[in-house]
């Protein structure tokens, strides 16, 4: 049984991980990892399908949301 993940949006995700932020920093600071591994095409040990099975969900997605938290595509803060 496949469940729905086309609610998360760019938009969608970039408050999530936003809130995960204000919550727990090293949460925060795991998850960029995770994000940093698919948007450089990594699966997580096919994690990334089961998660993020829509097609919306590319690497670029990732890199976009990765841009949208501060980051570039390594999980690096912009700007340095």
């Amino acid at each position: 049984m496949s469940e729905d993940r086309s609610h998360k949006t760019l938009k969608y995700m970039t408050n999530h991980f936003l809130n995960i932020k204000m919550m727990s920093f090293t949460t925060f600071h795991t998850a960029l990892i995770d994000l940093s591994i698919m948007a450089n095409g990594g699966s997580l040990e096919g994690v990334r399908d089961h998660l993020y099975p829509e097609a919306m969900h590319t690497d670029q997605f990732f890199v976009d949301l990765l841009h949208n938290l501060g980051c570039d595509k390594d999980g690096c803060p912009l700007g340095k």
